[in-house]
């Protein structure tokens, strides 16, 4: 797969006010300061999607 754009739709803590969209989803969860942010911008190549 060859990921060609991506960008950061919507930040949200209530399920709720999510949207439908219909495409693939995924989800990282964890504690505080372990890496999901640096994991998220090493995937996509970018320095500063995930925050």
């Amino acid at each position: 797969m060859v990921i060609k754009n991506v960008s950061l739709d919507i930040v949200c803590g209530v399920t709720s006010k999510l949207p439908v969209t219909g495409r693939p989803e995924v989800a990282f969860a964890g504690k505080s300061n372990v890496g999901k942010s640096s994991l998220i911008n090493g995937l996509m190549n970018r320095k500063s999607l995930a925050r």
